[in-house]
């Protein structure tokens, strides 16, 4: 998973310099500096578990939210912050979540999240993998002949096929290969995100006609010739 964590890095990397240039920090600029990370996820690599299955992403969304009271960017509809409401008892004792590890995997009812948080600068940050599809060789890696699976909790059979094992397992590994397959990455919405608004009082509450950000990414392969 190391080549996996430092594609990652890279956002924290770019939105350094983003917030250093002034360069204005906004929904949009988010993408922007995930942009290059989403590119090599979906067109440079796979997952591939207990050395045989190949897991093939074909889109992603990008879930970003900065902690507390001066947090410019909020992100409402993720499950992992501090200005959600928790149940962990954790969260109760130390007055806030822990940071996931980066290029942790984080399970919830919506799929499967690869997280890239910081603690350092206080946001969370995922992509939720919308949509993949199962391969048995490199090869087929190029190929559009072969569909991608668009409901996103049919990924937890796929990906761990055996579940989550404590410790260590000899039997059960998940490794990032780097796999140039081509094609190119295009920007789209959400997708069955119901996006959050600010009321009269400041809080947040579902909108019911407030658009989807900007933050999907999905893989297309290229039309031949």
């Amino acid at each position: 998973m190391e080549k996996l964590i430092k594609i990652l890095e890279k956002f924290d990397t770019l939105r350094d310099y983003f917030l250093n240039k002034e360069i204005k920090w906004d929904e949009v600029a988010v993408a922007e500096c995930f942009k290059p990370c989403a590119q090599e996820i979906l067109c440079g690599g796979y997952f591939l578990v207990n050395g045989k299955s190949i897991i093939d992403l074909g889109s992603v969304e990008l879930y970003y939210h900065e902690e507390g009271e001066n947090g410019r960017i909020k992100d409402p509809i993720m499950y992992h912050t501090n200005d959600k409401s928790s149940y962990s008892k954790f969260y109760n004792k130390e007055d806030g979540l822990p940071y996931f590890i980066l290029g942790s995997f984080n399970l919830h009812t919506s799929g499967i999240d690869v997280t890239f948080e910081s603690e350092k600068n206080r946001y969370r940050a995922s992509f939720l993998i919308r949509s993949y599809r199962v391969l048995e060789n490199e090869d087929d890696l190029r190929s559009d002949r072969i569909n991608f699976d668009t409901c996103s909790t049919h990924i937890y059979d796929d990906l761990f096929p055996k579940g989550v094992f404590f410790g260590k397992n000899e039997q059960f590994k998940i490794e990032w290969r780097s796999y140039s397959k081509g094609g190119e990455v295009i920007q789209c919405k959400r997708k069955n995100v119901l996006e959050y608004e600010k009321n009269e009082t400041g809080e947040y509450v579902r909108g019911e006609k407030a658009e989807s950000r900007d933050w999907g990414f999905k893989h297309i392969f290229k039309k031949q010739n």
